[in-house]
């Protein structure tokens, strides 16, 4: 049971995980908002060009028929030329609705997930030709959610054509009768007015999908405890490492500073925890100074050493405390220690003079 609930995914993804996330091209993406702004800058373009359109497919159609008229029969280079003029009357009408949904597309990409270049998503993998995991996806809460969706869009289509139709059916009748300049502009009314219903709910749709795509990636970056153990261990380096990594410097440190034992004027000790080394060279020190100090088991090695080279052992045990609690290996001792330590260091130079 422990190894189970240590395989939940109930811990956030890291900076690092949502870094790789995106690299790779996972990111969280909604399909819906993108066709809804695309099919908004559409409809809009579709609106404020529809007079160029209509002039556009008026010429054309004055060419055609001209075309039809003055020909005797239909030839290979006669259907070439209308089709050249049916590009060269069209193509500027419809260049704003080109350049519309390539500008959308880049924008509600851009807008969604920020400018990020990968080919990892596009890359082959053999993970998908699994047909476990095709299976595992198809009945996903991914796959669930874009059937929704469809069936939500299908939906409304249906149901704005329907309204559309039930609400126009008395003016289409009144179609026969007119031009057909006027049934183009009627069309393109018609086309506009669904277009518009049906991008007010594509848009509460995509507003949705959104938020739910942003949910369900946060869901799947979702990491285990023992995911963020090895990627901590990975980041900042194996724990019981550093711990010997340190260990090795402490002994390091310690061996250094027993050397520094053997050269001190005299060890000052409290009987049982703390060693306390003093030197001090007027030559070249302004003070005395502590080279080493210890407690516990280190304190008894250095004692051990200081007998070991002759280095005189004075018993202070306030002192000792002192020193060993307020002065840093290497530095000099304050001057309110000045007298304690004058006394020793003349006692042990009298003993040195013996």
């Amino acid at each position: 049971m422990a190894e189970q609930q240590g395989q939940e995914k109930t811990e956030a993804p890291t900076e690092k995980k949502r870094r790789e996330s995106r690299e790779e091209g996972q990111v969280a993406f909604s399909k819906e908002l993108s066709s809804a702004a695309l099919l908004a800058g559409i409809v809009l373009t579709l609106v404020a060009t529809s007079p160029l359109i209509l002039d556009a497919f008026r010429e054309l159609m004055t060419r055609i028929f001209r075309q039809m008229a003055s020909a005797d029969e239909l030839t290979i280079n006669s259907v070439y030329t209308l089709s050249g003029e049916i590009v060269s009357t069209m193509l500027p009408a419809f260049t704003p609705f080109l350049m519309v949904i390539i500008f959308v597309a880049i924008f509600a990409s851009v807008l969604q997930v920020g400018v990020q270049i990968t080919f990892k998503a596009i890359a082959p993998k053999f993970s998908k030709l699994s047909p476990l995991t095709g299976i595992k996806r198809l009945f996903s809460s991914q796959s669930l959610a874009d059937f929704l969706k469809s069936m939500a869009k299908m939906i409304i289509v249906g149901f704005v054509g329907y309204l559309t139709y039930m609400e126009k059916i008395s003016e289409l009748n009144g179609l026969s009768v007119s031009t057909p300049e006027a049934i183009l502009k009627y069309n393109f009314t018609v086309v506009a007015e669904i277009a518009g219903k049906i991008l007010l709910a594509m848009v509460a749709i995509a507003i949705f999908d959104y938020f739910y795509q942003r949910w369900h990636h946060e869901q799947q970056m979702m990491m285990t405890k023992q995911e963020v153990k090895e990627e901590t261990k990975q980041s900042e380096g194996d724990p019981q490492l550093k711990a010997r990594i340190r260990q090795i410097q402490r002994e390091m440190s310690n061996a250094r500073m027993m050397q520094e034992v053997p050269k001190a004027d005299t060890l000052i000790v409290n009987p049982t925890h703390f060693s306390v080394a003093v030197l001090y060279d007027r030559d070249v020190m302004a003070a005395p100074e502590v080279t080493a100090k210890g407690a516990d088991h280190m304190a008894l090695r250095m004692r051990t050493i200081a007998r070991e080279n002759n280095i005189p052992i004075l018993e202070r045990p306030e002192l000792a405390r002192d020193l060993y609690a307020n002065v840093e290996i290497g530095e000099d001792i304050p001057e309110r220690f000045y007298k304690a330590i004058a006394e020793i260091l003349a006692f042990v130079y009298r003993l040195r003079k013996r």
